[in-house]
């Protein structure tokens, strides 16, 4: 008996990851001496709102391009070998988004809410969700209750 109860145990406890959902990814692939690289470190990376999001539902990797992770992500995924914030549905493969205009680190922060949210999953379109934050100037200010929930 006690044979046949450790062996459900044991069941249970190994078939528990393989129940829990994968995090998205988020690949920044920035070039060396970019001029957005502090930007995004500013004010999304060090944003202690956002950095903890970040650390709940998402697998974070800063790389920068002309390495050999950056050639391994590249190819493995098909991003383009630009600067850009890429969304990627690791048990698929498949890029949700890419953010590839960097002048806006705003628009970074509404997606990584939107995603972390898995607002993707109810249908609601990313675009027009990042033109109705912006509209309401979502992380354009320093006020938590600015952003868009």
């Amino acid at each position: 008996m006690r044979r046949l109860i450790l062996g459900f145990l044991a069941v249970f406890l190994i078939s528990i990851p393989a129940l829990s959902q994968e995090k998205l990814m988020v690949v920044y692939l920035y070039e060396k001496g970019s001029k957005h690289y502090q930007k995004i470190n500013d004010k999304i990376l060090k944003n202690k709102y956002l950095a903890k999001r970040i650390n709940k539902h998402f697998n974070f990797y800063r790389i920068e391009i002309g390495t050999k992770l950056s050639e391994k992500f590249i190819n493995r995924y098909g991003l383009e070998k630009t600067e850009g914030v890429f969304f990627i549905d690791p048990s698929s493969g498949k890029v949700l988004y890419k953010l590839t205009d960097l002048t806006k680190p705003c628009r970074c922060a509404n997606l990584i809410n939107y995603f972390s949210r898995k607002l993707y999953k109810k249908g609601i379109d990313p675009d027009r969700y990042v033109e109705m934050a912006e509209k309401i100037r979502a992380y354009q200010k320093k006020v938590e209750k600015d952003y868009l929930f």
